[in-house]
């Protein structure tokens, strides 16, 4: 197979810090080649150089052999370079023919008019390759995640591109989305395209790509044919180390009743709603994106209003109508989007681990920095967040590392009750692992944890129960000791077992 891509000793150094060192890499026609690495290795740093962000400090980047020079994402376009990132990058108010071509209108003949017939009938086709059955008519915001993800795989497709970046395209999917996505990505592989696969889900490099390049410290370790090496080899190739266990064991001790929930619902999103949550007990729930899971744990929260339900801490009928009730009450939640929701990107980690606390802070106009910094450095160590200091702007931190300051903004709240939609959602191998840690102690400490994650296999290993949704209502609550992965997604997909 020949080489489209082929980087030459490419560096990256921003002030202060060398991101790239020396990286060399080939992508071939053809072939699905995975990008892996801890957060903070230089994975997306790369990705951005190549397709036109950022550029090069150093180094030499090929396409089709001939010596790229971009100053733009427009120039990496040009010459054939398509990027799909995870944070969705559509017009919700447009339609899917009007985002698949938006900058790029055809006109007509003879009028200088854009040639809606064109357009519909060549988005068509782009659908019917990425196998999404929806009408070019309907507005991008009415779709699932999934979907949208498969209208921006069609806007890649519609850019006539030789090389397609992906960044954790899957890291919002669940299983069975996952395997429709791969099989659309299947299809350009047999077309010719390039393409180079970013993620922390090894399974899915495993099951899908033909290469991998591990960076660490933003230097290349190794490249290595996937099928050819174990998981146990390619983690420990990531992390430098042997990681012993990635599900940590514990023995499941329940206390007393933190939460119970009755009848919640709201309207059109999701119905009749019902749990309880004990002390020392993590409870899963799972569904299909857009089933409700994320409006659940909102709704607790006191972001999003109900129509029906009841709310009990510890025994006594509560209202929850507000972000200060569930605070007042114990509860903390981390959000599925931590830099839209969980974070403010322009604050130091110091000030967004102060932030939910604040109303507990003594009256007065002014902030306590002395104790804000005395706060900040008890959880920078307690959960080993990395950087250079707690005035270190959050927006620089790896996913995992932000994550940590998101756990550390609610413990400092000291909560009885964790919401966590995704909680390891874009955090690698070794950042999961010391969340699942960080969990099981909270859970010694007497916590109860509500945990949402699309992925089945997380859920089963670190839950003791698990709800799963369909379309809005409870398909059925299962120990997940004695249940499987199958049984989960039948009920997720029907409503009910094979």
């Amino acid at each position: 197979m020949s080489a489209i891509l082929k980087l030459r000793e490419v560096s990256k150094q921003f002030p202060g810090v060398m991101a790239l060192q020396a990286v060399d890499l080939e992508v071939h026609a053809g072939e699905i080649h995975a990008l892996l690495g801890e957060n903070g290795a230089g994975k997306s740093t790369l990705a951005k150089i190549i397709g036109g962000v950022y550029p090069p400090t150093s180094g030499e980047i090929y396409l089709n052999d001939v010596l790229q020079n971009f100053h733009s994402p427009y120039d990496a376009q040009k010459a054939g370079v398509g990027m799909l990132y995870q944070e969705l990058n559509l017009l919700p108010e447009l339609t899917i023919a009007e985002n698949i071509f938006l900058g790029s209108e055809p006109k007509q003949a003879i009028l200088p008019f854009i040639d809606w017939k064109r357009i519909h009938r060549q988005t068509a086709i782009l659908l019917e390759k990425v196998g999404l059955e929806v009408s070019f008519k309907v507005k991008v915001g009415s779709l699932s995640i999934a979907q949208q993800q498969m209208v921006q795989l069609a806007k890649a497709l519609h850019q006539n591109i030789q090389l397609l970046i992906m960044d954790e395209p899957t890291a919002r999917l669940t299983h069975h989305e996952t395997e429709n996505f791969f099989h659309s990505v299947q299809a350009l592989k047999h077309q010719g395209v390039a393409i180079l696969f970013i993620s922390h889900r090894l399974d899915e490099v495993k099951n899908h790509c033909d290469r991998a390049t591990i960076l660490r410290d933003g230097q290349v370790v190794a490249t290595l044919d996937v099928k050819e090496h174990s998981l146990d080899t390619i983690s420990t190739l990531i992390l430098g180390r042997h990681l012993s266990e990635k599900f940590p064991q514990r023995q499941a001790q329940y206390g007393a009743e933190l939460l119970r929930v009755q009848g919640l619902t709201r309207y059109g999103i999701f119905e009749d709603i019902g749990f309880t949550l004990r002390e020392g007990e993590i409870l899963g729930i799972t569904g299909l994106v857009g089933s409700g899971r994320t409006a659940i744990l909102r709704a607790i929260f006191g972001l999003e209003p109900v129509d029906e339900g009841d709310f009990y801490i510890n025994r006594h009928r509560v209202q929850i109508r507000s972000l200060q009730d569930a605070i007042q009450y114990g509860i903390g939640l981390l959000t599925e989007n931590r830099q839209q929701q969980g974070l403010v990107l322009e604050m130091n980690i110091r000030e967004n681990i102060h932030l939910a606390s604040l109303e507990k802070a003594p009256a007065g106009p002014f902030i306590d920095h002395q104790q804000e910094a005395q706060l900040s450095a008890y959880y920078i160590r307690k959960l080993g967040i990395e950087a250079p200091s707690h005035d270190f702007k959050t927006r620089h931190l790896s996913s995992g590392n932000q994550q940590k300051v998101i756990l550390s903004k609610w413990l400092a709240t000291s909560p009885h009750i964790l919401l966590c939609d995704e909680p390891t959602q874009g955090v690698d191998i070794g950042g999961k692992t010391e969340i699942y840690h960080l969990m099981n102690q909270l859970l010694d400490r007497g916590m109860g944890i509500v945990m949402v994650s699309g992925d089945i296999n997380e859920i089963l290993e670190m839950c003791d129960r698990v709800i799963v949704l369909h379309k809005g209502r409870i398909a059925a609550t299962l120990p997940c000791s004695e249940t499987d992965e199958a049984s989960v997604l039948a009920y997720a997909l029907h409503g009910g077992t094979p």
